[in-house]
């Protein structure tokens, strides 16, 4: 790998991780205004619960993201644990990750239809005043599509790793 691409990961990583951290700071603190607001004053904003909602979609989203991008995801791998290293556990693992990945594409096709939807006649309204329901779902095509870009990687290294004989696993 080059030094611009490993500067570009870097860069990239950084800045998945600093988004993630943002949103998890930024509900922290909304929820600690709102609670705050609601027992000493007796109000709340009303747009606070909503976008904490809102933003756990996001958080999650960006966790997933994060976790595949270090192929630290949840996996179910009951039988590559007990596989020996070598060609086998790579090709399983491979299988796994296009399997991943066709399930990461299904949903970022599904997912963009619905956005699309909306987006062309929004029947959802805002969800608070200033969001639009469709601003929030492209959030979920985005993520999925990066998902599923970063599994069809791990699959095309698990292929050429099954086919070369790498013995790492």
């Amino acid at each position: 790998m080059t030094e611009e691409k490993k500067r570009t990961r870097t860069f990239l990583a950084r800045l998945e991780d600093g988004i993630l951290m943002l949103i998890l700071v930024g509900m922290v603190l909304l929820a600690f205004i709102q609670i705050f607001l609601r027992n000493i004053f007796g109000i709340g904003l009303i747009w606070i619960d909503p976008l904490v909602r809102q933003m756990l979609l996001w958080i999650t989203l960006a966790g997933a993201m994060v976790a595949t991008r270090d192929h630290k995801h949840i996996t179910v791998d009951a039988v590559i644990r007990y596989l020996p290293p070598g060609r086998i556990k790579i090709a399983t693992g491979c299988i796994c990750d296009i399997f991943a990945t066709i399930v990461c594409a299904l949903l970022t096709y599904s997912t963009f239809l619905v956005f699309q939807m909306e987006f062309q006649d929004p029947v959802g309204g805002e969800i608070m005043t200033g969001l639009p329901l469709w601003a929030s779902l492209l959030t979920l095509p985005v993520a999925f599509g990066i998902m599923t870009l970063r599994f069809f990687r791990f699959s095309i290294f698990s292929l050429l790793n099954t086919v070369k004989g790498d013995r790492k696993a």
